[in-house]
C-alpha cells in the first residue's frame, strides 16, 4: 500500500536513522515542515542544538522499533549547508545499554 512507511535506508547514514525509500503523505509533509524549520534555524544557530521531537519523528523511531520516552530531546546538525543528521541520544543511550546487558536480549546467563 502506498500509504505505508517505506524501507529504512541502510545505516549508518550520515543524516541519521529516519531515512526511508518512502514515507505515506502526511508524514512527508511534516518530516518536509521540520526540515525546512531546521534549516531555517541553522541559519541564526551555527552548530548542533536541541529541540523537542516532533510527533512525525517519534512516530518513525517508533516504526523503528525504539521507545521513546515522553520527553524526547532531537538533536539536529548541519554536516554540510544541506545535509542535516538527527540523532536521540537518549534513545542511543538506552539502545547501548540494551546490547550491553544480555538478559535485555533474552541470553540466559
Amino acid at each position: 500500500m502506498s500509504d505505508d512507511i517505506g524501507n529504512q535506508l541502510p545505516q549508518p547514514d550520515p543524516r541519521g536513522w529516519l531515512t526511508f525509500d518512502h514515507l505515506p503523505r502526511d508524514l512527508a509533509d511534516a518530516e518536509g515542515s521540520t526540515q525546512y524549520a531546521d534549516y531555517e534555524a541553522s541559519k541564526r544557530i551555527r552548530g548542533p542544538r536541541k529541540r523537542p521531537a516532533t510527533p512525525a519523528e517519534r512516530t518513525l523511531l517508533i516504526h523503528l522499533g525504539h521507545e521513546p520516552p515522553e520527553l524526547l530531546d532531537t538533536t539536529v546538525e548541519y554536516l554540510t549547508g544541506t545535509v542535516r543528521r538527527r540523532t536521540w541520544p537518549v534513545l542511543e543511550l538506552l539502545e547501548s545499554k540494551k546490547t550491553q546487558n544480555p538478559e535485555n536480549q533474552g541470553a540466559r546467563q
